[in-house]
């Protein structure tokens, strides 16, 4: 039993581990800026929205660019293939950079890209019998995404740091600028 165990806790391999630390990070700062909204700037909560539509493009980029990373035969096709999806995202996200009037979403879908692919590129390109394991993860990923939104727009979730002072210290999200330039 304790053997078992043992080879069950060497069975993660460093790549993961590593890959996983700015997903950690990010957390923190999530946790942060939730019970101490302003730690890192006025606006942060506005940004943190931003990111979480960032998140949303690279959930559904994760399915697309598994294929790209499993099917090509040559690197450089699979490179290519990456860099092609990557900058077709790209676009989608310059739009929600449009919308919300700042370019910085497109610095943050590549480094959240990067930090999906970190563990592939840190290890072996994946294989088509790896391809149900990975669609299964981003299944997963979409599922707890889909799901935890549902969740903190509909359940009574602490306020913590994040008052109704803090929130209309904000500047306006897309849906709203139309209105506030009206003055309703």
């Amino acid at each position: 039993m304790a053997a078992s165990a043992a080879s069950a806790v060497r069975a993660v391999p460093w790549a993961h581990l590593i890959a996983a630390i700015p997903d950690f990070g990010l957390a923190g700062f999530f946790a942060i800026s939730w019970v101490a909204p302003y730690a890192f700037g006025d606006h942060m909560l506005s940004r943190l929205e931003l990111m979480m539509l960032m998140e949303f493009i690279i959930l559904h980029s994760s399915a697309f660019l598994a294929c790209a990373m499993t099917f090509p035969k040559l690197p450089i096709l699979r490179i290519g293939a990456l860099i092609g999806l990557g900058l077709l995202y790209t676009i989608f996200v310059g739009v929600f950079s449009l919308s919300f009037h700042t370019w910085w979403p497109i610095a943050s879908f590549w480094v959240l890209l990067s930090n999906r692919m970190l563990a592939i590129v840190m290890g072996k390109a994946p294989h088509e019998r790896d391809l149900d394991f990975i669609i299964l993860g981003w299944a997963v990923g979409v599922a707890c995404y889909l799901g935890y939104a549902l969740l903190t727009a509909t359940a009574n979730i602490p306020r913590l740091g994040v008052s109704l002072a803090v929130q209309q210290a904000q500047p306006p999200s897309v849906g709203d600028y139309g209105r506030s330039s009206r003055g309703g």
